[in-house]
């Protein structure tokens, strides 16, 4: 072999070399089944497509409740569905102030609501929190939830980006470590509240 043919097959493996991992990328990007079902970092339901929402569309004359100090900040929607805070609804509160506290720096991008359906007055865990806001909703409210999400239950948390969506969802009874990897995971990726 002469060195004008050596020269040409160096230069055939480098274009290669370099091409290699452009169609490679190209490929998985046209086949993206091809990544489902792969392991992902959340704990919680994500919502995809994030839902667009607005709080003040839950709440009992939620057009005059003033909802400033959630405005561009994280919101943790904690559900009661059936109008009473049980021993595992009272559970999941004390669970999410624990939370809220093991934030630290990030404690105050993060805003935590209840929302009520019974009428009768807050009591116990629910009014012992200084720093859980309690709106009251009711079966209309409710159900206007339910078309944008479907298998709400009772206990239920959604989690709300700063512009407003609807964007991750957990159960009552959620593991409190996978929340909070969620939530830091979160903070750190995200620039905006």
């Amino acid at each position: 072999m002469n060195s004008l043919t050596k020269n040409r097959l160096k230069l055939v493996f480098i274009a290669i070399l370099f091409a290699l991992p452009v169609m490679t990328a190209w490929t998985v990007f046209s086949n993206p089944q091809w990544l489902d079902g792969g392991e992902t970092k959340n704990y919680g339901e994500l919502v995809s497509p994030a839902i667009p929402s607005k709080l003040s569309n839950f709440i009992i004359n939620g057009e005059k409740t003033n909802l400033d100090h959630l405005k561009g900040r994280w919101v943790l929607l904690h559900l009661d569905v059936d109008g009473r805070c049980d021993e595992g609804c009272e559970k999941s509160v004390h669970m999410l102030r624990q939370l809220h506290t093991l934030l630290n720096k990030d404690a105050s991008r993060l805003v935590r609501v209840y929302l009520n359906s019974s009428n009768d007055a807050v009591s116990g865990v629910l009014s012992n929190d200084p720093k859980l806001s309690v709106y009251t909703w009711n079966n209309e409210h409710l159900l206007s939830l339910k078309k944008l999400i479907k298998d709400v239950s009772d206990g239920d948390m959604l989690m709300l980006d700063p512009l407003g969506n609807i964007m991750m969802r957990y159960q009552q009874d959620a593991d409190p470590y996978g929340i909070k990897k969620d939530w830091k995971l979160l903070f750190k990726a995200s620039q905006i509240g």
